[in-house]
């Protein structure tokens, strides 16, 4: 019998109604901010839910893993815009750049954030740069007023992505810059 078991912090079993061991795949999971152990009951006592185990099953079903959407075709140009040593691309300082790539989403815009790093992989600090998404094709404008190694990765991308919840991530090699005076 599936069941919800509300807990408090601090050693669960002295929280429960039965033996521990008769709570088989054990799981606290977070239900309108308090904390439940979702086990599967194998003992003989009745043990009502602390929550309709229903309900929260349901809720699961609800809930789908984000899809992942790959970046493909990614360019960068602009007047002076070279691909240099390592795939880094190279951009004079405060010179403007576009970079552009398929995507498969609808007409939108979307913020992305740039890092400035050090050594390659120390964050500085970071600048965004609105993307519009038209036709299956995103778009980047931007220009650095500082010289330094700037990244778009992924992972920073999908971390933004995850906070405001959106249904997809995106899949992508970094894409990295170095601004020269």
């Amino acid at each position: 019998m599936l069941v919800l078991i509300k807990v408090n912090a601090g050693l669960i079993a002295p929280q429960l109604p039965d033996e521990s061991t008769l709570f088989k795949n054990q799981e606290i999971v977070v239900i309108e901010g308090k904390d439940y152990l979702f086990a599967d009951y194998v003992g003989m006592k009745w043990i009502e839910s602390d929550h309709n185990v229903d309900d929260y099953l349901r809720s699961l079903d609800n809930q789908s893993e984000p899809f992942l959407i790959e970046l493909t075709n990614i360019t960068v140009t602009g007047e002076h815009v070279s691909l240099g040593n390592g795939g880094i691309w190279w951009i004079p300082q405060s010179e403007r750049f576009e970079l552009t790539a398929n995507v498969e989403l609808p007409d939108s815009d979307m913020m992305i954030i740039i890092e400035r790093v050090a050594n390659g992989t120390h964050v500085i600090d970071d600048i965004r740069v609105k993307a519009q998404i038209i036709d299956g094709i995103v778009t980047i404008k931007g220009v650095f007023s500082q010289s330094g190694n700037y990244q778009i990765t992924a992972e920073r991308l999908n971390a933004g992505l995850d906070i405001i919840e959106a249904p997809f991530r995106l899949a992508f090699d970094k894409v990295e810059f170095d601004a020269y005076v």
